[in-house]
């Protein structure tokens, strides 16, 4: 089971690593309220003193922590505002560095009270940022969103480079939750900018653009680029705080198990862990654990993944972190009953459960589709058939949640942008109102005024009434807009799995296939595709990628569904296809692909080929001739996939078509022919 992703609360609140503080937040109100009373005498310098502590916690919170919590009450006693204002975002960026966010965001709350009542804007709105961030960790992107439209109408004015930039990274961080990771790349650049042009700024800091940009290739399942972007903090950043530096090793071990570089990926866990333990970063050290324990269940390495699951029990508890703790119990129960243990399934299932109850569906989808495949490596086919049906209900309820989402996020951004619109309309027209109430005395002829508000009511009426059709319009269009993008991937403009699933849901209350017609899919993949990323660049991956796209959909029927399957994959879909058609549909694909080398912008000439496996359904195996019915697409998928595989063994540049299916003694065996022996 995937551990839980690594939390990133850098942007707004600026975190690094600790161990989490006991009530802190009621020490910041005994302090800020001892400031209010001021009893005691101020400490000579406190801004100074002050600064020396934010510079000891980049290497050493614990020691920083414990300075302001007993220098505290002498540094701010009696103390001006921006005294108290600059102690505040001090402890709070402390907390939030221990790990205590529920403190940081309590010590947020104070920042905002004591600002508005000072009637100080800027800190105002630096620490309503504070708030918006913690929609996104709550999950709800279409309020973050929403706040940040009204953030920006409000403060915008101040011409803070420091709240432009939170504004913008937190921008990048909503969009990426709901999947737009185009528009939340072009947000966390313009951060990025910012921080390089102004490296004095406080908040955030540059490497923690780059980590939420790593952590979003990651999610986005695009493991090299996140890569890239940790090798760049690495060179950018010479020093790094432990956390960061922690943080740094975690996504990369996480790209990596990504790529299928286990080993590699154990190397980088183990060097956040050993930062983990030697800055206290407790639930630093519960994440890290948990994915090194999934790392080692993909390995099939069972006994280690128990170890690192048995290690991962005792930081995730005392972090007080309830997905971590139930993330580790899930991975114990795989590694049990991968040895053989039936209690471990036990275990998974009151996981299961818990996330149930919880409303984590995602994690319940992930857990599903990891204890299938436990049942069929365990020989038990009929359970683990009933696990995937499980599984693809939740799968097909997320996809709906998803796209709702992704819909509620963009009109509440929509009508934040309208009330922000409609506040600064209503502004103008008191000002325009105030204006004419000051030359109503002047004017003596109560004629002309009459017809002169008489046009300007009518003017005005017609003017909403244009700007209301305008409004319409554009709503409408980024309807259109999203909708499309919620179907299409956005760099070759084929069809997305999401717009497949929906077409699969449907396809059950399709007329019944010919006896002599069946659905064929045909999953292929791009041959030495990562060498074409190495030596020529991910521009010229992209290019390769849009390409045979453009190939695919010339070769094809309109009828036939083409899309991208994720990364250099691709599948077609085709409906009434004979058994004397198939072979020649799957050669009229690699043919396609293969017809002429990809022109590259400078003049380089790439010669590519694809290897593909295909299977159409109905499909009857071999050996449960009276289980046609219960093969369904996701598992013709799964054949197809085999069969490309075989045909990547067999010296790529090929297709293999699945004719049949046996389990002799237990072992899943597929018979494949190349479609020349069918032709």
């Amino acid at each position: 089971m995937a551990s839980c992703a690594y939390r990133i609360h850098q942007i707004a609140m600026t975190a690094l690593p600790g161990r989490p503080l006991t009530p802190t937040s009621t020490l910041a109100l005994v302090l800020l309220a001892a400031a209010l009373a001021g009893p005691a005498q101020a400490a000579p310098d406190p801004r100074t003193r002050l600064g020396e502590i934010a510079l000891l916690a980049e290497d050493d919170n614990a020691r920083a922590r414990t300075i302001l919590v007993h220098e505290g009450p002498t540094l701010i006693a009696a103390a001006p505002y921006p005294v108290r204002i600059q102690y505040l975002r001090l402890l709070r960026r402390v907390q939030a560095d221990a790990g205590n966010f529920r403190d940081a965001f309590e010590t947020n709350e104070l920042i905002i009270r004591l600002a508005k009542a000072e009637r100080d804007p800027l800190n105002t709105a630096l620490a309503s940022l504070g708030r918006v961030l913690r929609l996104i960790e709550n999950n709800d992107p279409a309020g973050a969103l929403g706040l940040l439209e009204t953030l920006g109408a409000r403060y915008r004015a101040l011409g803070s480079l420091e709240f432009t930039a939170g504004h913008e990274a937190l921008y990048g961080m909503a969009y990426s939750a709901v999947g737009q990771h185009s528009r939340a790349l072009g947000y966390f650049l313009r951060s990025l900018d910012l921080l390089r042009m102004h490296p004095e700024l406080w908040s955030p800091r540059e490497a923690d653009i780059q980590l939420a940009m790593a952590r979003m290739y990651v999610n986005a399942r695009d493991p090299a680029r996140a890569l890239d972007t940790l090798r760049e903090i690495r060179a950018d950043n010479r020093r790094l705080p432990p956390r960061t530096a922690a943080a740094v090793a975690f996504f990369e071990g996480r790209a990596l198990v990504a790529q299928d570089k286990l080993d590699d990926a154990l190397v980088a866990f183990n060097r956040a862990l050993d930062l983990a333990h030697q800055h206290e970063l407790i639930s630093t050290e519960a994440n890290v654990l948990g994915n090194i324990a999934d790392a080692h269940l993909k390995a099939r390495r069972y006994r280690e993944a128990e170890q690192a699951a048995r290690a991962a029990l005792s930081p995730a508890a005392r972090s007080e972190d309830r997905i971590s703790l139930h993330m580790a119990k899930a991975n114990l129960g795989f590694a049990l009953f991968a040895q053989g243990k039936h209690e471990g399934l036990v275990q998974v299932d009151e996981v299961i459960a818990a996330m149930r109850r919880a409303g984590a569906m995602s994690t319940v989808g992930r857990m599903l589709a990891e204890k299938s495949q436990a049942l069929e490596d365990a020989g038990r086919y009929r359970e683990a058939l009933g696990v995937t049906r499980e599984r693809e209900a939740v799968t097909q309820q997320l996809a709906l949640d998803e796209r709702n989402k992704a819909v509620t996020a963009l009109q509440e951004q929509f009508q934040s942008r309208e009330r922000a619109t409609q506040i600064e309309s209503l502004r103008q027209d008191n000002a325009v109102k105030d204006a004419e109430l000051r030359h109503r005395k002047l004017l003596q002829a109560g004629a002309l005024f009459g017809a002169s508000l008489a046009f300007a009511l009518t003017a005005g009426v017609l003017w909403m009434y244009r700007k209301s059709v305008r409004t319409s319009r554009r709503l409408a269009d980024l309807n259109h807009e999203l909708a499309y993008r919620s179907d299409h991937d956005p760099l070759t403009g084929l069809f997305n799995r999401r717009s497949f699933q929906d077409r699969m849901r449907s396809r059950t209350g399709e007329a019944a296939p010919r006896l002599d017609a069946a659905d064929c899919f045909t999953l292929l993949d791009i041959d030495h595709f990562k060498r074409i990323n190495d030596e020529h660049g991910h521009a010229a991956g992209d290019a390769v990628l849009v390409e045979v796209g453009k190939r695919l959909r010339s070769a094809m029927r309109e009828s036939d569904m083409v899309l991208r399957w994720g990364g250099e994959e691709f599948l077609v879909y085709s409906q009434g296809v004979t058994p004397t058609q198939q072979p020649l549909l799957v050669q009229r694909i690699l043919d396609a692909i293969a017809a002429r080398p990809v022109a590259l912008d400078d003049g380089t000439e790439l010669h590519i080929s694809a290897t593909a496996g295909a299977v159409a359904l109905p499909f009857e195996p071999d050996d449960e001739p009276d289980h046609v019915a219960q093969f369904d697409w996701e598992q013709a998928i799964a054949l197809a996939d085999r069969a490309l595989y075989k045909g990547k063994e067999a010296g790529r540049n090929r297709g293999y078509i699945v004719a049949g299916m046996r389990r002799p003694e237990g072992a899943l065996e597929l018979d494949l022919v190349l479609p020349g022996e069918r032709a």
